[in-house]
């Protein structure tokens, strides 16, 4: 009997700690030696972000230590530094209507304390609405945004606008903050019908990602802030890790469960059913397909509440910080990633400094005083300079080839079998001018690596701020596997060399490399507006700077990029504004003084036909804008034509 029992005890005793999550300070192994000293001068300091979430759980008369320390920070902060306030910024309903008198006083309360600590903030603030913000849906959002913008009398204050997921918040030239409503994308769209009225550009969760990609994309040399509510990692509750106290009290019950409190943290965290849990099928989805898009970037930084802890996570080649113990707290763990984990009030410091170097460091403030918890290199400093040998002579004209003469070599059978295409003249040289980019159109320098799921591009700018884009005539296939094959795992390095990435470049081939060269001319026969490519060998060479570590010594076309500020260019109509699909469709939602040309742009698609071009999505076009009176009507410029005269031959294709 005696050995039945301490077998029930053994067994209980597991089950209960078996979440061994605590609210005391835990590091992972060889982090606890963390540095105690700021790692470079105080003058080498470019900006800070202060970061602290899931605040807005003040009771009436009290103050939270959080809110009381960091106001004191924020006092003395310059005024190149910012606030993110990481959602949850009212608990627990979000911001009622004036008709619940009583829950609406405490709301305003709750969101006032916040907004008080910033009356002597110079710099940036930043709300993000989370979960709990959405409980009284998109009017209880706008209700909480027109709050706080009337509080600090201003209207760049709230992120994303109420309503829409996604907003792009320009710190200074080389730092950004990417704003996510992480729990619009979680909604129940069915019980909420009208959910993207008010958002002209995002209506469908596949559109989010699309433009969460084209903005990682644009702002891939900057610091990037990727700030959303909900953490793509956590070891807290919401991530399945349970203290003691949770395995006894779950669900907030205030009656001890043990034994069955941890099966039903056991069954929460393998069912999934809550879908503010990182097991959730549709939050999952969600981790899956933002980290996929983080780790095409180097220097994005991922932030986040949510959790009532604070916590660093190092996983898939992204760093996570959570700080979300800005009023409330849970345990959490230093395990799967996590490097330093805390559950108690306190919040987060991000250090950017001028050589590209980002740093975070975590407070607690009990007892309202202030102690250093953890520091680490989130961020290393940036490479300036390419370090390989550059040509020290030029040549006026190189001869190259895009793919070598033993990869388009095949032989009858396996030409019989995948097709001819235009394999061979992927392999046969050209000779054509070799340029230093900084000598044509007005002097060029490169601004950014361009977007695009097959093109390896940059986009060059001269003196005048006038755009060009370089465009490597051999394309990428690893690129286009990520974007197409592997949306939610990061794949693309792994690919390179694979059999998959050869076979693809060969497919490739049924487009004829040199077609974008001749398509001016015939567009000018018919009359339809359009790009200027020129051919060059471009070396690798100074003015290319780091870029020479992707681009160089191989064939490019670079022609005007199709945006604003050409208007010398007559292919392009002679206009000085030229905007994007989804820019006209919103004018053309707004007001009937907005017209397409209709005429011209269905010719533009016979000419389409005509060419057999048949990679024409709504990003392949750019419209002109012309101005007669109030009227404003559209001309549509086709671009990327990289499929123009497409031969698909072969038994297989």
């Amino acid at each position: 009997m005696s050995r039945k029992i301490t077998f029930l005890a053994l067994i209980i005793g597991f089950l209960v700690f078996y979440g061994c999550a605590t609210k005391k300070v835990q590091y992972a192994k060889d982090f606890e030696n963390y540095l105690k000293q700021d790692p470079y001068a105080k003058e080498a300091l470019a900006y800070q972000v202060f970061l602290i979430g899931d605040a807005g759980n003040a009771s009436i008369g009290d103050s939270l230590s959080s809110l009381s320390v960091l106001e004191k920070d924020l006092k003395h902060a310059p005024a190149n530094s910012s606030v993110l306030f990481l959602g949850d910024n009212i608990y627990p309903n979000g911001m009622p209507s004036t008709k619940k008198e009583a829950q609406r006083k405490l709301a305003e309360y709750r969101l006032g304390a916040q907004v008080n600590i910033l009356k002597d903030f110079k710099g940036q603030p930043i709300f993000i609405p989370g979960n709990h913000d959405w409980r009284n849906g998109i009017k209880g959002l706008k209700r909480q945004q027109k709050f706080i913008e009337k509080e600090l009398n201003s209207k760049d204050v709230y992120f994303p606008e109420a309503g829409c997921p996604l907003q792009r918040i320009k710190l200074t030239e080389d730092i950004v903050v990417i704003a996510v409503d992480s729990q619009w994308y979680l909604e129940d769209w069915d019980k909420n019908p009208g959910i993207n009225e008010n958002c002209p550009i995002i209506k469908t969760r596949d559109k989010f990602f699309r433009e969460l990609e084209d903005l990682i994309k644009k702002n891939e040399a900057k610091t990037t802030i990727l700030a959303l509510h909900h953490p793509l990692y956590s070891n807290g509750p919401h991530g399945g890790q349970y203290s003691v106290r949770d395995n006894f009290f779950t669900f907030g019950s205030k009656v001890p469960l043990p034994v069955i409190g941890t099966v039903l943290n056991t069954i929460r965290k393998t069912s999934g059913a809550s879908s503010q849990d990182l097991q959730n099928k549709i939050y999952n989805e969600f981790i899956q397909r933002v980290s996929t898009l983080a780790q095409e970037s180097e220097n994005l930084i991922v932030v986040s509440g949510h959790e009532h802890s604070l916590q660093y996570i190092e996983k898939n080649n992204t760093p996570q910080i959570i700080s979300g113990s800005g009023s409330k707290t849970t345990g959490a763990r230093a395990v799967d990633g996590g490097q330093f984990s805390y559950g108690g009030l306190g919040y987060a410091i991000l250090d950017v400094y001028k050589n590209g170097a980002v740093w975070v460091s975590y407070f607690s403030t009990k007892g309202n005083i202030k102690k250093l918890l953890f520091r680490t290199e989130v961020l290393a400093p940036e490479e300036k300079e390419y370090e390989g040998e550059l040509p020290t002579t030029f040549q006026k004209t190189y001869t190259s080839s895009i793919y070598s003469k033993e990869a388009t070599e095949k032989s009858k059978l396996y030409e019989w079998f995948w097709g001819k295409h235009y394999r061979k003249y992927y392999g046969e040289s050209v000779t054509v001018p070799g340029v230093l980019i900084d000598t044509i159109f007005d002097g060029l320098h490169p601004v950014r690596k361009g977007g695009g799921h097959q093109s390896n591009s940059l986009r060059l700018e001269n003196q005048f701020e006038k755009q060009y884009v370089m465009r490597a005539l051999k394309k990428s296939a690893t690129k286009f596997l990520q974007a197409v094959a592997f949306k939610k795992v990061y794949m693309e390095k792994k690919m390179r060399g694979t059999l998959a990435e050869t076979i693809l470049l060969d497919f490739y081939t049924t487009a004829y490399p040199y077609a974008p060269f001749v398509v001016g001319d015939l567009s000018e026969a018919v009359d339809v507006l359009h790009t200027n490519p020129k051919l060059y060998y471009i070396p690798k060479q100074s003015t290319l700077g780091i870029f020479n570590n992707s681009f160089g010594n191989e064939l490019y076309m670079i022609e005007e990029r199709v945006s604003s500020n050409h208007e010398e260019v007559k292919s392009f109509g002679g206009t000085d504004k030229i905007i994007s699909t989804d820019d006209l469709l919103k004018n053309l939602q707004k007001s009937d003084n907005y017209q397409i040309d209709e005429p011209a742009y269905i010719k533009a698609r016979l000419f389409d036909m005509l060419l057999g071009d048949w990679d024409r999505h709504e990003d392949q076009w750019r419209w002109a804008e012309f101005k007669e009176g109030k009227k404003r009507t559209y001309k549509a410029i086709p671009r990327d034509r990289d499929q123009v005269f497409s031969k698909f031959d072969g038994i297989l294709v």
